[in-house]
């Protein structure tokens, strides 16, 4: 579990020693992801993620950060949302996008940058734009989901509200598809997963992801 652990806290550039990481069980960080799926001339042309990390892990990012370490700036936290975007390519930024039935292939992301909010929690967002190589045509086979397959991480895309379309052809609207759900094995492999911290298998992530399609008249 360490050394996955300080695997994926590196990878993510969030906490900066391994030493420092709380032992939690299963999943280890929880991130709350709204997207703008972003259109022209009626095709997807990228994703535009906010992804808003627990407080726990918002606490870690920012420590020691900006002469004001109650509230540092966006532009002393832009190197963080840099190395961070860096580091996610390995996994492919936790988002698989499926254009006619095949995986899509995906760009290097721009724009991106962190902020952190000023309510008690003070929670750190980052975001990004997440480019598609080719524009996918929001057809019923065009779809896209944000998850760990590992389950360290813990997205959570619940709502439709979640998801908003930048410049979609008149008519269509976003819709979540909820995973199914879990079986009996499953359900105790989790519940191993949580008691022990350790993964609970390889790809158990997909098993809990949601599938978000865009329906158009």
């Amino acid at each position: 579990m360490r050394s996955r652990l300080c695997q994926l806290i590196a990878s993510l550039s969030l906490i900066l020693a391994c030493g420092s990481a709380p032992a939690k069980a299963h999943p280890h960080v929880f991130v709350d992801v709204k997207v703008d799926l972003v259109f022209s001339d009626g095709k997807v042309t990228g994703i535009q993620h906010y992804w808003t990390f627990d407080d726990l892990y918002s606490a870690f990012v920012t420590q020691g950060v900006g002469r004001n370490p109650d509230a540092p700036t966006e532009a002393e936290l832009l190197p963080i949302a840099k190395s961070n975007v860096e580091a996610l390519a390995e996994y492919d930024y936790f988002t698989v996008v499926r254009d006619a039935g095949s995986k899509a292939e995906l760009s290097t992301p721009t724009d991106y940058a962190m902020r952190q909010s000023t309510g008690k929690e003070k929670l750190v967002t980052l975001q990004f734009f997440l480019p598609l190589k080719k524009p996918a045509k929001p057809d019923d086979r065009f779809a896209f989901q944000v998850f760990d397959p590992s389950y360290f991480v813990a997205f959570e895309l619940e709502k439709e509200s979640a998801i908003t379309l930048k410049n979609a052809p008149k008519g269509c609207v976003p819709k979540i598809f909820a995973p199914t759900p879990l079986n009996a094995d499953d359900r105790k492999i989790l519940d191993e997963s949580a008691a022990s911290g350790l993964a609970p298998t390889i790809d158990f992530g997909l098993k809990l992801a949601g599938s978000v399609h865009v329906i158009c008249p």
